[in-house]
């Protein structure tokens, strides 16, 4: 029997059966021998740079099968993760970096030019490149090229000639910090979440028993891996329940059919989505309503953002199937609230009830509420970390006498069920990304044309809400809503990029000089839907409403651009284009037609078929 002190939580990894697959990626499967030959080896990585446990390791990776690999190896050998969008710009990544000091860094090589590190930071930087590591057959002899042309710090290369670890690494310490992931906020202001292995132990064990996983099931997870509901609820679930998780390919509206079908095909158990997953599938799933009716699905779980009524009951009763609701946060590991799909804690419209979790429901001063009384959600439980990396300040308002405030809104009816009711907190979330409006208000002062600058949440049927600012100008500037959107594009990820920027003359503030958030977005609510007017040749007011959809002038675009030629053409911003068509045309495009339309040529084509 195996020791206790060596596998602990990987016990499932180092036991399972070599040829087992433990994550299928595009095309290409990795086995569970993988696995255990990527923990021995960078076990030995480690060892020859010297770098011990609790050690910090900072990755940016886009190789979604070497995040997997790297992410379980690093945990397994207990080193400190330290996660980053290989998006991340630089000054918030420099600012992450001088903050956690990390001893070593494997980033995209991209990511690293973009990041420009100093020569003289003090930690092992290692470029990753996929494919970099050389092939030395005939046509190397024939170059009479002894060695690869590649960097010093190639990682790939250097992995290759890395002796393993002669056996499975001990157990890490359960207080060590396994992971840190900074939250979305300014510069400053962001928070980094450290969660350590007794949280994660705890937390993997509860997620096994409520989904019911088994080394059986077969998880589908596209969700970023960066992110704690991606890599925690995808390959480390399934790598420590000794089951499988795929990530097909990058989730798309014109690949919601292949998705489906792939499903099906492969006896997906779990689905993990955001709402704004959900929303694009239900809504482009005409002909594909069977889809989740075969004997091996298990369940369709919902993570990340609030689950709207009417999503949830289009879902359910497109599909016929339950949509499970799980309520969580960075700081919880992954969930503390489930709403299915364990029976008695299913309650539709609810977060469902707490699994191995503490709750209190508290009023403004602190006192427990009575009986369905709304106020703030306080957390307790073995998975919730205890502190925020290195700010003490920051721990000291996240919590109360251990408990933790969790800044949203809920009550609890008579059965136990706790109903979300709002946030205390400013964070947006769109898209099941977790933005803080701060860090982009930030951003839009820094530009020299912008006096004064607000970016705001408002509600949205697809996205859960929609990022949007008000800027006032400084005397005499010009600059359009688009040029300052561009501008943003510098110095934030896409996805913290305003969809839309509303010049006005002044914004509304209290005798304190505070912005009223309510008054302003009453006012650019207004604004948004009337809209600006569009007239004139069908193909110019398809360019127009493409210029609002993707936050590009309209004089950049032409009736020849592509899905792949417009810059900020991705996913959600195709689903945005596609909203203001319908609204601006009154029309509506079946699932097939949706598929066609990545051009705007393309679109242009089907408005003229509907007789626009």
């Amino acid at each position: 029997m195996p020791d206790g002190k060596r596998y602990s939580m990987f016990e499932k990894i180092y036991q399972r059966n070599g040829s087992a697959t433990f994550l299928q990626v595009q095309n290409k499967t990795y086995s569970y021998q993988w696995l255990q030959e990527k923990i021995k080896k960078t076990g030995g990585f480690f060892r020859d740079y010297g770098i011990k446990r609790g050690d910090r390791l900072l990755i940016a990776l886009s190789d979604e099968a070497e995040f997997a690999g790297i992410f379980v190896a690093a945990l397994a050998n207990g080193i400190t993760l330290v996660m980053l969008d290989p998006a991340t710009k630089t000054h918030r990544a420099k600012s992450i970096m001088e903050r956690v000091s990390p001893s070593m860094i494997i980033a995209d090589q991209e990511t690293l030019a973009s990041w420009n590190v100093p020569k003289d930071f003090p930690s092992k930087i290692f470029s990753y490149q996929k494919g970099s590591v050389a092939q030395t057959g005939l046509l190397g002899k024939f170059l009479q090229k002894s060695k690869p042309l590649i960097p010093e710090n190639d990682y790939l290369s250097l992995m290759q000639n890395t002796a393993p670890l002669g056996e499975f690494p001990l157990a890490p310490e359960k207080g060590n910090t396994a992971y840190v992931i900074f939250t979305s906020g300014t510069t400053a202001a962001s928070k980094g979440v450290a969660i350590t292995y007794e949280n994660l132990t705890a937390h993997l064990s509860t997620l096994q028993n409520v989904y019911g996983i088994t080394e059986q099931s077969i998880l589908l997870n596209q969700l970023l891996l960066w992110h704690a509901d991606g890599c925690i609820q995808g390959p480390l679930l399934a790598a420590c329940s000794g089951c499988c998780c795929h990530r097909p390919f990058s989730f798309a509206i014109d690949k919601i059919p292949s998705l489906l079908d792939y499903g099906f095909a492969h006896d997906v158990s779990h689905w993990f989505v955001v709402p704004a997953m959900l929303n694009m599938i239900v809504s482009f799933s005409e002909g594909y309503e069977d889809s989740f009716n075969y004997p091996a699905f298990k369940a369709m779980i919902s993570v990340s953002a609030h689950l709207e009524a009417p999503l949830w009951d289009k879902v359910e009763s497109t599909f016929r199937i339950r949509v499970c609701n799980v309520y969580g946060l960075t700081e919880t590991v992954a969930g503390s609230l489930f709403c299915g799909p364990l029976p008695d804690t299913y309650k539709k419209y609810t977060a469902g009830k707490p699994v191995d979790t503490q709750v209190r429901i508290v009023d403004s001063t602190g006192v427990d509420v009575t009986g369905e009384e709304t106020g703030e959600l306080l957390l307790k439980g073995p998975h919730i970390m205890s502190a925020y990396y290195g700010d003490a300040a920051a721990t000291a308002q996240g919590f109360e006498n251990g408990w933790l405030l969790t800044g949203d809104f809920a009550s609890r009816d008579e059965e136990g069920f706790i109903t979300i009711r709002g946030r205390k907190k400013n964070l947006i979330i769109s898209g099941g990304f977790n933005i803080q409006p701060e860090e982009v208000t930030e951003c839009l002062l820094k530009n020299e044309a912008v006096s004064e600058a607000c970016a705001i949440g408002l509600h949205d049927e697809v996205f859960g809400e929609k990022l949007i600012a008000a800027v006032v100008l400084k005397p005499g500037a010009d600059a359009s809503g688009a040029d300052i959107v561009n501008f943003c594009r510098q110095w934030l990820e896409e996805k913290k990029v305003p969809q839309k920027i509303f010049i006005i003359e002044s914004l509304p503030k209290g005798v304190s000089g505070k912005v009223l958030l309510p008054e302003l977005r009453i006012q650019l609510a207004q604004s948004l839907t009337a809209g600006p007017g569009i007239s004139g040749a069908i193909g110019d007011e398809v360019l127009l409403v493409a210029a609002e959809a993707f936050q590009l002038p309209a004089g950049r675009l032409t009736i020849s651009d592509t899905s792949q030629t417009v810059s900020g053409w991705d996913s959600l911003a195709h689903l945005t284009f596609i909203t203001l068509l319908e609204e601006k045309f009154n029309v509506r495009f079946s699932t097939a037609e949706v598929m066609t339309l990545n051009s705007i040529k393309r679109a242009t084509q089907l408005l003229k078929e509907k007789h626009v």
